[in-house]
């Protein structure tokens, strides 16, 4: 006589696949296995943990609506769950939803858990979107108060620094997390946008040089061209553009800064050829170059 599984040898059978799916990254696979799983869950711990895992892979297959339901299903079964709360948060912002319900469902997590690091973090970025400074950087130095090797949260904080022009502060927060991972192209940025603010170009095009060997950001070139062009040096800007554009083909800035310097060159033809490919990538642009000093005489060649 073959003997029947029991509902919870189900569910665990069907939780070790899901995992296995995981491990292999089938997220489809995997979400059926713990849908499978949470049908035959006869405790709330084992519903919750499957709607868990259902509502994360969800966000990964960007279905925040959906995440969301799944979320509001947890907190229906145990209203003191913090990642409920913070899930709900994130799936808001991925939709760009009211900031507000954002703000509340991450205050919610911290509520039930003081020492949730990245609740505390977009709490953060949320207040700083609404301009509220001085409430971002507490929720940035209880990130680091909570994990003293965080080194994004410290840049985030010179971030605001270096925005109310406070730059030894923001010095001081971004050589902290440089001093952390060194290879944070975001800090090294940072630093170089603080001494181009303070007037040392030498030491700016250092930090933007180390940064463009770990992430080849479009802004890095824009920032150490416009160095090169505030010194009249165009051949210079054009090579740090070149290089720019390389890595980031579809950046109107690069393309119209780079226009720019082949203008001052009086290397019409050139000119056009980038402003035309920039107004290609954003129309603004040109409505830029028409009250551009540099390029107003190059509109009228297109």
């Amino acid at each position: 006589m073959v003997k029947k599984l029991s509902n919870e040898n189900k569910y665990k059978n069907y939780i070790i696949l899901a995992n296995d799916f995981l491990s292999e990254e089938s997220y489809e696979k995997a979400y059926h296995s713990f849908k499978k799983a949470l049908f035959f869950a006869k405790n709330i711990e084992n519903k919750i943990d499957a709607l868990f895992e259902m509502a994360d892979i969800l966000l990964i297959f960007e279905k925040y609506k959906e995440a969301d339901e799944l979320y509001l299903e947890i907190l229906k079964l145990d209203k003191s769950r913090s990642g409920a709360y913070y899930g709900r948060a994130l799936a808001n912002d991925f939709l760009s939803g009211d900031i507000e319900i954002s703000i509340e469902n991450y205050k919610s997590a911290i509520k039930y858990d003081e020492y949730y690091d990245r609740a505390y973090y977009y709490l953060g970025h949320c207040y700083d979107r609404i301009g509220e400074k001085d409430l971002a950087l507490l929720n940035f130095e209880k990130c680091i108060e909570i994990d003293d090797m965080d080194f994004i949260s410290y840049n985030d904080i010179g971030s605001i620094y270096e925005e109310k022009n406070n730059y030894e502060m923001a010095e001081k927060y971004f050589k902290k997390s440089l001093e952390i991972n060194p290879k944070y192209f975001r800090a090294l940025f940072n630093m170089g946008v603080v001494k181009r603010d303070t007037g040392d170009l030498d030491k700016a095009l250092e930090y933007y040089m180390e940064a463009t060997k770990y992430n080849q950001n479009p802004y890095i070139y824009l920032n150490m061209s416009a160095i090169f062009i505030e010194r009249q040096d165009y051949k210079g800007a054009i090579d740090i553009l070149n290089k720019g554009i390389m890595y980031n083909p579809d950046s109107v800035n690069l393309f119209y800064n780079r226009a720019c310097s082949e203008a001052n060159l009086l290397n019409d033809k050139d000119a056009v050829k980038d402003l035309k490919k920039a107004i290609e990538i954003n129309k603004d642009a040109y409505s830029w170059a028409e009250n551009d000093p540099d390029l107003y005489d190059i509109v009228k060649e297109m």
